[in-house]
């Protein structure tokens, strides 16, 4: 081994800064952008928003005017290269005149506080440790067991890893379990389904011996509504066995549900298609403005790159500025470009889903609209990812119009959401006193010209979270 040098070639693809950029705000789903932009307007003080309410010519006028108080120009100037500087640093300031780091840290507290949230599952129940008799070391083993309750509401830690976490006695950790599972939502801290009806019951009025037997022993059997197998078990009559399915099916199996908080979304869709008020067959496109801004690069600063004398440190900054901004502007108009081509050919080919519903979606991939717009099939999956279509049949995501496909028995082909949104409809309109198996759809869809296999309905059954015939059965 001897230390040499030593040449060789390769090839790699290196993209351009400009073509990175674009790629990246292709990702970003419209509201995402729109920060982003905020984000740019912040950072980049040549950039400004087009107010669709001016008139260009005012504005440039105005510019103009700014353009010629040399004196103001050059504070501009100095703030700029201040503020480019700064962003390098923490943008979190503190007021240097408080030297008490607590008396800050207590001002921040109480802004938070001042916040109001829904308290969440894992809150409440501390909250409630407050009013049960509990000792320092139960108190502790309390806090463990809440942190492993889940958001349904199930302590999902077993009693072995309780011990190891905690130190303590099963004794101990059982019996802190159980002042746990008197709280609030009734069913909070059991271990599984069983366990967490029980507590359920235990709470209720009234005669529920039968009801917490069944709970705890056969409640694979209420739930399959086997009803004369249980009540041969139980040694009672099948009224007495409906009895107590009402009652156990009025219980919460997720007593966490209540705090569930869901966490909004905003969808804003990046375009629109319509039908033609003036003529039926014909669909409008129109892509969405209001929530991207109008951009541009300062008159003033352009103007002042003109200017002969200007220093080079000044010239360059400048230049930097104006370069970043433009490539920011023609990266949006180039995204926008791109999803407008990729809607108008998702138009054309699922012509017959935006005028007659989704039982019409044909299947398409990737590739056939990249071939089309003559883009790389990475380059469309960017621009679909995230993205949104406002249509005649709702707001839906723009992947919903990519799916596999299924052969039929006249050779055609059909997409798998036709085939879900058939299946959907045949179980909603079945008679719920025999409702249809899985066997029984296979048969029903290859009747209409869809080939299809039982695994296949019952996966897409799944799919669409609806139960098995035997849990249908009303």
């Amino acid at each position: 081994m001897e230390p040499k040098l030593s040449q060789s070639q390769s090839q790699r693809l290196v993209l351009a800064p400009q073509l990175r950029q674009f790629l990246k705000l292709l990702e970003l789903p419209i509201f995402e952008l729109n920060q982003k932009i905020e984000e740019e307007l912040e950072q980049n003080p040549v950039l400004e928003e087009v107010d669709p309410d001016q008139k260009d010519e005012a504005t440039d006028s105005a510019s103009e005017k700014e353009a010629g108080k040399e004196e103001q120009m050059q504070d501009i100037l100095q703030q700029m290269e201040t503020f480019d500087k700064m962003r390098k640093y923490d943008e979190s300031f503190e007021d240097l005149s408080q030297n008490d780091p607590e008396e800050i840290q207590r001002k921040r507290d109480y802004q938070e506080a001042t916040l109001t949230k829904p308290p969440t599952l894992s809150e409440y129940l501390n909250w409630q440790l407050g009013f049960l008799d509990l000792s320092e070391s139960e108190k502790k083993i309390a806090q463990e067991i809440i942190g492993n309750i889940n958001d349904d509401g199930q302590l999902v830690a077993s009693v072995e890893e309780l011990i190891s976490d905690t130190k303590a006695s099963r004794e101990e950790i059982e019996k802190v379990i159980q002042k746990i599972q008197t709280l609030d939502p009734p069913g909070v801290g059991g271990r599984d389904l069983s366990e967490i009806l029980l507590i359920q019951l235990k709470k209720q009025e009234g005669h529920t011996a039968l009801a917490q037997d069944i709970v705890k022993n056969h409640l694979l059997l209420l739930e399959r509504r086997q009803f004369d197998q249980l009540a041969r078990l139980m040694n009672t009559s099948l009224q007495k066995i409906n009895e107590v399915y009402q009652q156990i099916s009025h219980l919460e199996p997720k007593p966490g549900r209540i705090f569930y908080q869901e966490k909004q979304n905003f969808v804003v869709p990046d375009a629109s298609v319509s039908i033609s008020p003036d003529d039926e067959n014909e669909l409008v496109i129109e892509m969405s403005r209001d929530f991207i801004p109008s951009l541009r690069i300062n008159s003033m600063y352009r103007n002042m790159l003109r200017k002969k004398g200007l220093d080079l440190k000044t010239k360059t900054f400048l230049r930097e500025k104006v370069q970043a901004g433009q490539d920011l502007i023609r990266a949006i108009a180039q995204r926008k470009s791109t999803i407008q081509s990729v809607t108008e050919e998702l138009v054309k080919a699922q012509r017959d889903f935006f005028t007659k519903g989704f039982g019409y979606l044909k299947p398409l991939r990737l590739k056939d609209i990249s071939e089309h717009i003559r883009l790389h099939e990475s380059t469309v999956s960017r621009a679909i990812q995230g993205k949104y279509l406002d249509t005649p049949q709702g707001t839906i995501p723009y992947k919903s119009f990519f799916s596999s496909k299924l052969q039929s028995e006249d050779g055609t082909l059909k997409s798998q959401k036709s085939v879900t949104e058939r299946l959907k409809h045949l179980i909603e309109t079945e008679n719920k006193k025999k409702p249809l198996s899985d066997a029984k759809l296979v048969t029903l869809l290859n009747a209409e010209g869809t080939k299809i296999a039982r695994r296949t309905v019952a996966k897409y059954r799944e799919l669409l979270k609806i139960l098995p015939a035997y849990l249908r059965k009303n």
